[in-house]
């Protein structure tokens, strides 16, 4: 584009002046602020006519035209306020080096481009050859328009269909002209959809939320030829409302004739975050099963249909009445066919995005109950008190299922309740050898003892550690604060577990009782920063720092989560934990976990440290590249609780990585004095 004036051709009124940043000669007229006011032509550089536009206060406003250089018109329509509004047609010059139809795409034959413009939105082009014909890509002319199809419709070709687009309504015929669908907008976003059977009747109708699902109004009719999805084969159409994708209200069901075989109440929309407070997912405590039966029909009178439906799940399992159950169910649930409703509840049970809400929806709309209640007790937070109720109602509907009783083991392993989930488990293996054999040894490796870890091991003196400035180099008063961090830390995991198991029986696997290590009672965990200066040099193994005299933040963190933690959890927790406090006491020289009176460093205290860095990244090597760089490297592997690391699965690689990377920090902190906790975080995530 130039930015400097030509010389003025001939033809170029006197008034006119060079444009340097549209590259034209300029002629209007302006007001006394500088805008141009009325009509404006602009000529290219060689003098002949480019366009005619109409301003209004400096903005394009009214009817403009576009040439070609020889004269003839290559474009008009108009602007309002600046956007371009209504008809724009293009035209093909027939002389070299005229304005394109179209930047690219124009089908051969093609002598004009009629563009339709909404609120400055392109909302339909057409292309037409010489004799005035609307063509296709290829040149060949449209079908014949179809009766009942509206003039100002395009021929879709690559849905060899009819169409109508405009920003707030789309509308579909068939090439014969049948209607087909129509989708309203609003903001963009689909408002409402409605599809159209042969007869030209609604077939379906359904309005949208912004977000995609459905919301509001709904209506569909079964094609003649198509089955009806209900048992009741009678049923050919359904009226109803949604909100937000769950169906509510009261729903109608009629016949082909339009008479009501059957109505349904399915009340309020559930959202999960109303699951805390919803007394059907309370925990059962001293309710009697009548008491179930009495809230589940209170909760259906208040139009909360799912939750009482959740409630009478409780109620059957509490007093063993399938029959119960099922007469509950048949008054607010249309079923489906025996073999879609079996689809849709392997749907819900085999998803990976199940929610509460998605599960009570399929429930209540016919899919399989026992599928999904066993979904619904599955998709529950870990150890949730309903959960047990819920797959054993699945079983009551369903008891030869024995797939089930995985998801009931699973239940009961996070409750602590290890003789059920072993005889679950027992059930599972008749089914699924392998998924049986997987729990077991979860199972095994999260109901430990709790013995003296390093009585685990067989030290040998190491020649390549001889003179290894390498040992003890905390004061008895330090240990002794680490010791109580950590027995503070496996009482309150004790107390948590035992809030979940709820037995006044002390399994072996219960963390243990561990009082006599704090005299003076608890002590306050910390979480908190810390500045660290280091003193080591390069090459220091604990990350504090890689500079003599340089300093850095660290965050100590000593404090453990257990709300809303199973059992299994809370014990990698607790394991992690005794096992430090184990190599911790034998570090300063007991035979057993004990309050030291002194520190007597073990003579394989810098064999020990080495077994367990070792083992440590070797773990950790294990979840990371699946332990081929360990073995690429020559790095032995070893056996956690039985089983060699590389055979064992990832989630169990993932505990005994942690577990080793506790111990590891303990050891660590108690050899270098830059480390000021094993509850460094740089140490836990390094």
């Amino acid at each position: 584009m130039a930015q400097t004036a030509p010389d003025r051709p001939a033809g170029i009124p006197e008034a006119g002046l060079w444009n340097p940043s549209l590259g034209k000669w300029e002629v209007s007229q302006k007001s006394e602020q500088g805008a141009r006011e009325g009509e404006c032509l602009f000529y290219r550089g060689d003098g002949t006519l480019y366009s005619r536009f109409r301003f209004a206060a400096d903005v394009q406003n009214g009817p403009f035209a576009i040439y070609h250089s020889d004269g003839q018109l290559a474009r008009t329509g108009k602007f309002a306020l600046g956007r371009i509004e209504g008809l724009v047609s293009s035209y093909a010059s027939a002389a070299p080096g005229g304005e394109p139809l179209r930047a690219c795409c124009v089908p051969p034959e093609a002598v004009r481009l009629d563009g339709l413009y909404q609120g400055g939105e392109l909302v339909q082009e057409i292309f037409y050859d010489r004799e005035g014909r609307p063509i296709l890509s290829d040149g060949r002319p449209w079908p014949p328009r179809p009766a009942g199809v509206p003039d100002d419709a395009e021929f879709d070709e690559g849905g060899a269909r009819w169409a109508l687009r405009r920003p707030a309504l789309e509308r579909f015929w068939t090439d014969t002209g049948q209607p087909m669908e129509e989708v309203e907008y609003a903001g963009g976003a689909r408002r409402a959809v409605r599809h159209y059977d042969a007869a030209g009747r609604v077939a379906e109708s359904c309005e949208i939320a912004p977000d995609g699902r459905r919301h509001g109004e709904f209506l569909r009719r079964l094609p003649p030829d198509e089955a009806s999805p209900y048992a009741d084969g009678r049923i050919r159409e359904e009226r109803g409302a949604f909100d937000l994708g769950q169906v509510v209200g009261r729903w109608t069901f009629l016949d082909a004739e339009g008479q009501v075989v059957r109505t349904a109440a399915r009340g309020t929309a559930f959202a999960d975050d109303s699951r805390s407070t919803s007394p059907a997912f309370a925990a059962a405590a001293s309710r009697a099963a009548g008491d179930w039966w009495a809230e589940a029909r209170a909760l259906r009178g208040r139009g909360r249909v799912r939750e009482g439906l959740c409630a009478a799940a409780r109620a059957a399992v509490g007093d063993r009445d399938r029959e119960a159950l099922l007469r509950f169910l048949a008054d607010d649930v249309v079923p489906l066919a025996p073999e879609l409703a079996a689809q849709r509840g392997d749907a819900l049970v085999q998803s990976t995005d199940s929610t509460t809400v998605s599960i009570l929806d399929g429930l209540l709309s016919g899919a399989d109950a026992a599928a999904a209640f066993r979904a619904l007790a599955a998709v529950l937070p870990v150890a949730h008190p309903a959960a047990p109720d819920f797959v054993a109602a699945s079983l009551l509907l369903a008891p030869e299922r024995r797939m089930t009783h995985l998801t009931r083991a699973l239940i009961r392993f996070q409750l602590g309740d290890e003789e059920g989930a072993r005889a679950d488990a027992a059930v599972v293996a008749a089914e699924s050898p392998d998924g049986a054999a997987s729990l077991r040894t979860y199972m095994q490796a999260a109901f430990r003892p709790y013995d003296f870890w390093p009585a685990r091991e067989t030290l040998a003196p190491d020649p390549t550690l001889d003179g290894l400035p390498a040992g003890v180099v905390r004061d008895l008063g330090e240990v002794r604060q680490v010791i109580a961090v950590l027995a503070t830390r496996l009482l309150r995991l004790r107390a948590a577990v035992r809030s979940v198991i709820g037995s006044k029986v002390d399994p072996v696997w219960l963390p243990p009782e561990v009082s006599s290590l704090l005299p003076t009672g608890p002590v306050a965990l910390r979480r908190t920063r810390v500045v660290v200066v280091s003193q080591a040099g390069p090459g220091d193994e604990t990350g504090a720092g890689d500079q003599a005299g340089e300093s850095d933040t660290v965050e100590i963190d000593e404090e453990i989560e257990t709300e809303g933690l199973g059992v299994p959890a809370l014990l990698e927790a607790a394991q992690g934990d005794w096992g430090a406090l184990a190599w911790l006491c034998w570090s300063v020289g007991l035979a057993r976990v004990a309050l030291p009176d002194a520190i007597a460093e073990p003579r394989l205290y810098a064999v020990a440290m080495k077994m367990i860095v070792t083992r440590c990244w070797r773990a950790q090597d294990r979840l990371s590249t699946g332990g081929l760089l360990s073995r690429a490297n020559g790095v032995p592997g070893f056996e956690w609780e039985g089983v060699d690391i590389d055979a064992l699965p990832q989630h169990l690689a993932r505990v005994a990585a942690e577990e080793y990377t506790a111990v590891r920090s303990l050891l660590l902190w108690l050899a270098s004095p830059e480390v000021v906790s094993p509850f460094q975080r740089d140490l836990r995530e390094a």
